[in-house]
């Protein structure tokens, strides 16, 4: 008579399955995850590495407690590129010298003409958070009644990303944070139109930091506490489904 008996797994096999179980479970939380793009100038990714963290990596933390950065560094001068948590995944797509206006110049760079442009759609977001522009248009030679026919350009260009991602659309931050500069009042008020006409949610940095000279580092840059603040304005409109 013969007797059946069952045979314990091996140590190896054990672990074979256990890892790929969990490389599946990774797998399938990548594709569930929320993708967030964060794409504008120097506000979302600086040259100056001292603004590390930038505010797409604290935005990640706010949404997300587990909230890690990946490995890979950021194209330009290195940084936060990407990372996720159990619900989102944050992808920093700002050129530090980007801007609305299209032209041929290499600094500053046309976000139409950008591999971060390029980048983003590869990740595929679920959510594109445009802006805040402003301080890099003076510099491109482009006269400024271009402004809001490149502006419809560059948001008809993400919504056209196959992932068909909801676009915020974040007004310039002041400079300062002052209301005294022509270029950056005219920026404001032109993205807001262009936001209205296209019907997309408006994040209103403006009106949120006019006055609040203790965020800011110098004119064009923000401090640590700014750059919370940015992520919470962000967080909270993302979250709320709607601009500010």
């Amino acid at each position: 008579m013969h007797l059946n008996r069952r045979h314990p797994l091996r140590p190896t096999l054990v672990l074979a399955v256990l890892a790929l179980t969990l490389s599946a479970t990774r797998t399938l939380h990548a594709q569930s995850a929320i993708k967030v793009a964060c794409v504008g100038e120097q506000i979302v990714h600086s040259f100056h590495r001292v603004n590390d963290p930038e505010y797409p990596q604290l935005l990640g933390g706010l949404l997300d407690k587990d909230f890690k950065a990946d490995a890979t560094p950021h194209p330009i001068e290195g940084g936060f590129l990407q990372g996720g948590g159990s619900h989102y995944r944050i992808g920093n797509f700002g050129h530090p010298r980007g801007t609305v206006l299209d032209h041929g110049l290499e600094n500053p760079k046309a976000i139409l003409r950008s591999d971060e442009l390029k980048l983003a759609e590869q990740f595929s977001p679920n959510i594109v958070v445009l802006g805040p522009f402003g301080d890099h248009e003076r510099l491109t030679q482009v006269g400024m009644e271009h402004f809001k026919p490149d502006l419809r350009r560059l948001i008809d260009r993400f919504a056209a990303f196959s992932s068909k991602p909801t676009i915020y659309v974040a007004l310039p931050i002041p400079r300062g944070p002052k209301d005294d500069d022509e270029n950056y009042r005219r920026v404001r008020v032109e993205t807001e139109q262009v936001a209205q006409e296209k019907k997309l949610a408006v994040i209103d940095l403006w009106t949120a930091f006019l006055g609040h000279a203790e965020f800011f580092k110098d004119a064009t840059h923000l401090t640590v506490p700014g750059r919370r603040y940015l992520a919470r304005l962000v967080a909270d409109a993302i979250l709320n489904g709607r601009g500010g």
